[in-house]
C-alpha cells in the first residue's frame, strides 16, 4: 500500500511516539522509511550574531536525534533515509513528500514544550491539509507496543 513512508521529527516525546509508529508501518508494508528533521530558519537576518551558531548547536542536536531512530529502525530491519535541513517545518515537509513520492506521513501532534509546541501543532494541522500524501498524527497520549 505504502512504497514510501515519511517520519517528520523533532526529537520530542511524541515525535519519537511517532517514529515508533512509523517504523511499525514501514516495516508492516515493506515500505523505505524516511526521516526528516527540519531545524527552524528564523526570519531573521542569518548574519544575526550568534544566529549561525544556535543553527549550528540545533543541526548537532537533530543529527544525535536521527541516529537514534536510525538505530531502532535497524533493530526493526528497516532502512532508513535521514535527512536534516535547514527551512519552515510545514513547507520543508511538504516539499520533501512531493520531491520523494512519499504516501505516508507520520507525525506527532505536537512537538517540544512552551512555544515549540504550539508552533508543531501547527506544522502537524498544516501538513494534513496540504501534503500531497496520507498523514498519520500520533497523539502524545497514544500507546506504541
Amino acid at each position: 500500500m505504502y512504497e514510501r513512508v515519511l517520519c517528520p521529527t523533532d526529537g520530542s516525546d511524541n515525535a519519537e511516539l511517532a517514529a515508533k509508529r512509523a517504523i511499525r508501518m514501514a516495516k508492516q508494508y515493506n515500505a523505505e522509511l524516511h526521516v526528516l528533521y527540519v531545524v527552524e530558519k528564523s526570519r531573521e537576518d542569518p548574519e544575526q550574531k550568534g544566529l549561525a551558531e544556535k543553527i549550528a548547536e540545533e543541526r548537532k542536536a537533530a543529527r544525535s536525534v536521527i541516529e537514534r531512530l536510525e538505530r531502532n529502525a535497524a533493530d526493526a530491519g528497516i532502512a532508513v533515509e535521514s535527512t536534516v535541513t535547514t527551512g519552515i517545518p510545514r513547507t520543508a515537509i511538504e516539499t520533501y513528500a512531493d520531491d520523494h513520492d512519499i504516501g505516508a506521513i507520520v507525525i506527532g501532534s505536537t512537538g517540544a514544550d512552551g512555544v515549540s509546541e504550539k508552533l508543531l501543532g501547527t506544522v502537524s494541522k498544516y501538513v494534513v491539509n496540504e501534503a500531497p500524501a496520507d498523514v498519520l498524527i500520533v497523539r502524545r497520549d497514544s500507546e506504541i507496543e
